[in-house]
């Protein structure tokens, strides 16, 4: 394998790296796991080595769809009970990849489970 700052950008994923990366990620909820908004997950890529960090919203766009409020809190509260998701993470690392162009990382992406409130 070449130098990890040698590693050109590639846009691709190995079921390998799910596994790697759990062993390796980093999770936390925010601002807290009874009341999860955002997952966050870090860590070093599972491809090029580097550190990354992902946020994956729960709740996306829940203040422009209702004006009063409302469904935002029930989507959050929705958001809030014991759950899981599957998060894709792409590397986001801030080295500089060959043939990344205007791309931050190395190209590679795997997927998380997470869950909470279990």
């Amino acid at each position: 394998m070449t130098d990890r700052q040698e590693m050109l950008y590639r846009v691709e994923s190995d079921p390998d790296w799910n596994t790697i990366a759990a062993g390796t990620a980093r999770v936390s909820l925010h601002p807290d796991e009874t009341t999860p908004e955002v997952i966050v997950v870090s860590g070093p890529c599972p491809r090029c080595r580097h550190e990354t960090v992902h946020a994956e919203p729960l709740v996306a766009y829940a203040n422009a769809l209702d004006a009063s409020g409302l469904l935002s809190r029930l989507l959050l509260r929705r958001a809030a009970e014991t759950g899981s998701r599957e998060v894709e993470v792409i590397c986001a690392c801030p080295a500089a990849h060959p043939e990344a162009g205007e791309s931050r990382g190395c190209g590679a992406s795997w997927v998380l489970r997470v869950e909470w409130g279990v």
